[in-house]
């Protein structure tokens, strides 16, 4: 009687499976994050027309503070260097910037018993609280990539929103909207290179790897932002113009 034969079989079949998951893993840790293809897709207020160039000086010496709330979609760090990125997209349009990322209101703190000055150290105060709509996996898919070895695509997507608001220096509320947009992403080499070896034959602007879906995004954002800041600036201006005259201001 041979007794080692289903015990050599076993053995063959448990080293078997160890060196599946040992290539399956071998794989995951060559791609990293460089197998993942992120896709991005304008929703609501992101595909909205824009008529403001953003290299323009549309806001010269206007004073606009940029306060950024940190939330569930972006964390600390991430919203301070939005706030930056904003605030430089606004420089360069000609304002006088000031950032602020923190929960509270952008006014400048005051000690106590201390009263603030008459006169308003900002015309207007940009509002940017970002938010995570929804998130999804698609658990099929991520049983797939396993059984292929990363061949066939894990899918993941979330849905983001910017909530945005406008205010002059009294307050009042110029511009409020909600900008959305849905990010998917494919982890997998089969994806990426399918993908990779498509991009060869496009023009750099139009190429899905690379990091094309976040600067899709910011040149989206950052237009809906500077679109809808003329906007608030000049219903400011013309609030401002036909104000009644205070009898203390006539000479």
């Amino acid at each position: 009687m041979n007794l080692e034969g289903p015990t050599v079989s076993a053995a063959n079949q448990s080293l078997s499976t160890i060196a599946s998951v040992g290539v399956w893993l071998a794989l995951v840790l060559a791609c990293g994050s460089g197998c993942i293809v992120r896709v991005y897709q304008p929703m609501s207020g992101l595909h909205d027309p824009i008529v403001v160039d953003p290299r323009a000086p549309n806001f010269k010496d206007v004073r606009l503070t940029v306060h950024c709330v940190p939330g569930d979609y972006l964390t600390r760090s991430e919203t301070s260097a939005l706030c930056r990125k904003v605030g430089t997209l606004f420089e360069n349009q000609g304002a006088v910037v000031r950032t602020v990322d923190s929960v509270g209101r952008a006014d400048d703190e005051l000690q106590d018993g201390e009263k603030r000055a008459i006169e308003p150290t900002t015309d207007l105060t940009l509002e940017l609280r970002s938010r995570k709509v929804h998130k999804s996996n698609h658990p099929l898919s991520w049983a797939l990539t396993i059984a292929s070895f990363t061949a066939l695509p894990g899918v993941s997507e979330y849905t983001f929103a910017q909530d945005v608001s406008i205010r002059d220096e009294s307050g009042f509320l110029l511009v409020s909207d909600s900008l959305k947009g849905r990010v998917i992403r494919r982890f997998g080499f089969g994806p990426w290179l399918g993908n990779a070896l498509a991009d060869i034959a496009k023009e750099k602007g139009e190429r899905i790897t690379g990091g094309a879906s976040d600067r899709d995004l910011s040149e989206d954002m950052y237009g809906q932002l500077s679109q809808m800041t003329f906007n608030a600036k000049m219903q400011w201006e013309v609030l401002r113009e036909s104000a009644p005259v205070r009898s203390s201001e006539v000479p």
